[in-house]
């Protein structure tokens, strides 16, 4: 350092004082710089606590609720690191203003002082000497031009009169006097510049050893501080970059299959294939469509000998209790008006083959044994039919129907509910007061029939309606 120290001591000389200028020069550019440090930190650290900030409230806006499965997982480890992340950037902000941008700033305003007490006291010395330098010229001059007098006047004129010799020989007294004085003024004015000359560069040693100091610790300052800038920024890096790692293992974990297994066996709505609205006569209350037009006088039969089993009034409870009232002799002749349920035709003179008890319940294809099936509800006895055997009518009598309403809207909400239940199997709906269910839906129940037949509420579209359900195609809920 010493070495160091005598260049800067004994390298900045020279006439017109130019050292110093370049000097000053090198401190102020010294200063430049080290602002312009402590500017990249304020900004690198107003830059990460804006990341921090977004990236804090890109977390918070960031929902996985809708995804499921091993998905799911990952999207929420993503979630927990961009948290992470956000902290880890807020409190990078922190740091580089704690440990870097203040104390530089600091440090810089310390040098500054220094700087410029040394520069002050230089610019006083500078000018001292400068004025003593003026002062010695000037009484040199002065001297010199006496000097010149004398001589002048020291010339020997041999054809002067007396009286004008004598005067002369005055004149150059005086001007002797005069050079004798001039040369003490001016033996003193260079004896005071010497002295300005000598505190000026005693000064400016010790001036070129402060801001040689200066720069040896500016520099190395700075070094510093950028070196804990860079490890302050590199663990940041690796924070990152663990993150990522993190990330890529939870990816590695995630299965296509098991996820979109996990969706199905939560979401899948049955396997039933909706099928297209049919067409429905009026009057038959069958796709058919009569010939002539189908009206009231050409389905008169039609309608009561229909394969679609006649609509209870009020419920389906009620048909099977009349259908149970009906048993014994009537049972076989209500068999008889059924196609469906086993008759060989109807008509004058036709032989119909009744089925039984058993031939007034079907069983739904593709459903577990024991489905129980919706007969007609209507009341329908005829007099005189035989109850066992083939019989002939030569002219059936026909029972009037009871109309059938039923509203599957007409509910209120505040309803009681029974118990809730669990679909196990698929069931579609075969008449409009029935729901269609699929297995895994839950239905609230608000009526049990004796048939078999429960009454529930299901969402359809974006209205509630009832209907109803065979009950052996559900659990009951606890």
């Amino acid at each position: 350092m010493s070495g160091a120290q005598s260049q800067f001591s004994t390298s900045f000389w020279g006439d017109g004082d130019k050292g110093l200028d370049v000097l000053i020069q090198r401190m102020k550019n010294g200063k430049h710089v080290t602002a312009e440090i402590a500017s990249v930190f304020k900004e690198r650290a107003a830059i990460e606590e804006e990341f921090g900030k977004r990236l804090a409230k890109l977390a918070k806006t960031f929902t996985t609720t809708e995804e499921m499965g091993t998905l799911r997982e990952s999207l929420d480890l993503v979630k927990s690191e961009l948290e992470t992340s956000a902290r880890a950037h807020l409190d990078i902000a922190n740091e580089i203003r704690l440990q870097l941008e203040k104390p530089t700033m600091d440090f810089l305003a310390s040098q500054s002082v220094v700087r410029k007490t040394h520069h002050a006291n230089m610019e006083r010395r500078l000018k001292a000497k400068a004025q003593m330098h003026s002062n010695a010229q000037k009484a040199g001059a002065k001297y010199v031009s006496k000097c010149r007098e004398v001589d002048q006047l020291a010339v020997p004129q041999p054809n002067l009169p007396p009286k004008d010799a004598e005067k002369l020989q005055m004149r150059l007294e005086k001007a002797q006097q005069q050079a004798n004085q001039n040369d003490l003024d001016y033996v003193s004015a260079v004896e005071r510049l010497a002295d300005a000359h000598a505190r000026w560069e005693e000064d400016f040693r010790v001036t070129c050893n402060e801001f040689q100091k200066l720069e040896e610790e500016r520099i190395d300052y700075l070094r510093g501080r950028l070196w804990a800038y860079a490890n302050i920024i590199s663990t940041l890096c690796v924070s990152d970059d663990e993150s990522c790692e993190r990330i890529r293992g939870s990816l590695e974990k995630c299965s296509v299959a098991k996820d979109l297994a996990l969706f199905l066996d939560m979401s899948s709505t049955g396997t039933l294939v909706p099928q297209p609205l049919q067409y429905v006569n009026y009057y038959s209350k069958s796709s058919e469509r009569i010939a002539g037009g189908g009206g009231p006088n050409a389905m008169s039969l039609s309608r009561r000998f229909s394969d679609e089993p006649v609509s209870p009034p009020g419920s389906l409870q009620g048909g099977l209790r009349g259908i149970a009232a009906g048993a014994g002799a009537q049972f076989g002749s209500l068999a008889g008006m059924f196609k469906k349920n086993g008759a060989a035709g109807v008509g004058t003179g036709a032989t119909v083959q009744g089925p039984g008890f058993g031939g007034l319940f079907k069983r739904q294809e593709g459903t577990p044994q024991g489905t129980v099936g919706r007969a007609s509800g209507a009341a329908a006895t005829s007099a005189g039919v035989a109850t066992n055997g083939p019989m002939s009518i030569s002219s059936p009598q026909l029972v009037e129907e009871e109309e059938f309403h039923y509203d599957p809207y007409d509910f209120s909400d505040g309803a009681p509910m029974l118990f809730q239940v669990r679909v196990l199997y698929d069931y579609r709906s075969q008449a409009f007061e029935e729901l269609t269910v699929a297995r895994g839906q839950v239905i609230p129940v608000i009526a049990k029939h004796e048939d078999g037949w429960w009454e529930g509420i299901v969402i359809e579209g974006d209205r509630k309606r009832k209907g109803l359900f065979p009950s052996n195609f559900v659990e009951q809920l606890e």
